[in-house]
């Protein structure tokens, strides 16, 4: 091991000490795109109904937004135009959600109804999130 690693240690090995499973420190390591695919390959069961139930939505209608997400954090990552571009991995309208949440009139192949999906999601995580202050503060 250099000298460098010993003074700045791995981030895992600070995450061992915070969690007392692997799978949390998995997790936290984890991108977002893997994490998307993970999803993806769990079978139909009760564990990925009742992940998706937790943000509000069906699986069926859960696996599409995760993988929306993460086509978007890629146009991003890969700097490429984003502004009035039709999306090609398109989200899914849920039938009910539980809570508020956005209209059919607004268009799930366009950026807006994919920031509203983040919106949705952050807001259950963390209700206090600012997300949407931030937002508004960026586009004006």
């Amino acid at each position: 091991m250099s000298k460098s690693t010993l003074r700045n240690p791995p981030q895992g090995v600070f995450y061992c000490l915070l969690y007392s499973h692997p799978i949390g420190i998995t997790m936290e390591v984890t991108s977002f795109g893997s994490l998307s695919m993970l999803y993806k390959l769990l079978k139909p069961t009760l564990t990925k109904r009742k992940i998706a139930n937790y943000y509000g939505v069906n699986d069926s209608v859960f696996e599409p937004w995760l993988h929306s997400i993460v086509y978007v954090r890629n146009i991003c990552a890969h700097h490429s135009r984003l502004w009035n571009k039709t999306l090609r991995i398109q989200p899914l309208f849920p039938r009910k959600v539980n809570g508020i949440f956005i209209s059919k009139s607004v268009r799930n192949n366009r950026l807006c109804y994919v920031l509203c999906i983040i919106q949705h999601l952050l807001l259950i995580v963390n209700p206090n999130t600012t997300f949407q202050e931030r937002l508004k503060a960026l586009l004006a």
